[in-house]
């Protein structure tokens, strides 16, 4: 159980975080402007191979633990900003996943090295954003359309177990989280020469979390979440020729109910869970830099406050999750760009148990692509590289497991 805006930003930027870059998530924003709309689709494979005898994963369903030599992903996720009228916009976002994870047996088993799946759409993600009174406030309300997977196979949680670790930096997985609703105001105003941004929103949670479950280290993936409230508040301004952007939110979580799936709803819930507050905070630095069209030195940082369990904190459930780095764009010529990314991870990880969803992570990667515009069309192939060395957080000798990963990927986006 985490904040469910992980999942939903990641849905939420489909074909933009493809690369990380942004690409498409800037292309939507320009277009909202000049009142036109946008298509956006891609495709991406990633490869995560770990070092050593594999990363030591403990078992699902009573069944004995695992080390993980590798993982596979093919993703195509898709897009669509579509205006209605000057002041309103609508974005629906989906993806088609497919999932492949290479294990062994645990050190000293017998036994031989093994593959499982998980495959399937993730649910359709729709949002209608309008610009009111003047763009001074901004009304946003979404909903998520269950049409993801919501029954899993002890294989299949194997494998989602793996992939959905916030260490790996992985796309969305295909499941569904069931349905939910988002609505939201941001409020602007220009205060002492910065834009200020202050805003509120309201989120109603489906029955169904398996990745919050997971990446919190639940002891049960059956549970009915409760709801969260976020605030959030944004700055922005000119300091010579740079742009500098901040921005800080807190996520506020009512009451979760761990579930026995062999009980049925009506049974009483095995416990009440209440995730504690999760602060996040954002910085960008956009420098002019002469003949670069872009230069941006980012971060992000989220801190995850311990949760309760009937009343009573978790010991090993806070965490700290950094990410930052840097993205840079230059002209080749009048119409292609070389863009470059270079990225750091360092994450503490949960100390609840030692699986690869809760491991601590330091690592860092690049990807190195081209942005190609011929009329309407911009499109974007890439590659990136990632490592690092995932650390359990867990008492005792945690065992290190080094990693590698390579990503190849196509952005294709037309205006309309």
């Amino acid at each position: 159980m985490t904040s469910p805006t992980l999942h939903a930003r990641g849905i939420g930027a489909l074909a933009g975080c493809v690369l990380a870059l942004g690409l498409p998530a800037a292309l939507s924003a320009q277009d909202r402007l000049i009142g036109t709309g946008i298509i956006a689709a891609g495709a991406t494979a990633d490869v995560i191979s770990f070092g050593g005898v594999g990363f030591q994963q403990p078992g699902v369903g009573g069944r004995d633990s695992i080390r993980l030599r590798s993982i596979e992903q093919f993703s195509v996720p898709v897009s669509l900003a579509l205006p209605i009228g000057t002041a309103w916009t609508v974005d629906v976002q989906s993806a088609f996943s497919y999932a492949r994870l290479t294990f062994d047996p645990k050190l000293g088993s017998a036994g031989t090295r093994t593959t499982s799946t998980l495959y399937g759409p993730t649910d359709v993600r729709v949002r209608a954003t309008g610009r009111l009174f003047n763009d001074a406030i901004t009304f946003t309300a979404g909903g998520n359309v269950p049409t993801g997977k919501t029954e899993l196979t002890n294989s299949n949680l194997t494998v989602l177990r793996a992939i959905a670790a916030p260490a790996l930096g992985l796309g969305t997985p295909p499941v569904g989280a069931g349905p939910s609703g988002t609505v939201g105001l941001v409020a602007a105003k220009q205060i002492l020469g910065w834009a200020v941004a202050i805003g509120g929103s309201y989120e109603l949670r489906g029955t169904y979390q398996p990745i919050a479950a997971i990446a919190a280290g639940s002891p049960s993936v059956d549970f009915q979440p409760g709801n969260v409230v976020r605030g959030s508040l944004g700055l922005d301004r000119l300091i010579g020729g740079h742009r500098v952007s901040l921005t800080g939110a807190v996520d506020v979580f009512s009451d979760d109910e761990l579930r026995n799936p062999a009980a049925g709803s009506a049974a009483a819930p095995l416990a009440t869970v209440t995730l504690g507050p999760i602060y996040t905070t954002d910085v960008q630095i956009q420098f002019a830099v002469p003949r670069v069209r872009e230069f941006v030195l980012w971060g992000s940082n989220r801190f995850r406050t311990r949760y309760e369990r009937d009343g009573r904190e978790v010991a090993g459930t806070s965490g700290n999750y950094f990410d930052g780095g840097l993205r840079t764009s230059i002209p080749i010529s009048g119409s292609t760009d070389l863009l470059f990314t270079g990225d750091g991870r360092v994450h503490s990880g949960l100390a609840i148990n030692q699986g690869l969803a809760t491991s601590g992570v330091i690592s860092g990667g690049g990807t190195l692509g081209l942005v190609h515009r011929a009329g309407t069309f911009t499109i974007q192939p890439y590659l990136r590289a990632q490592g690092g060395q995932l650390r359990p957080r867990i008492t005792g000798t945690a065992p290190r497991t080094a990693f590698f990963g390579g990503t190849a990927g196509l952005v294709i986006a037309t205006r309309f």
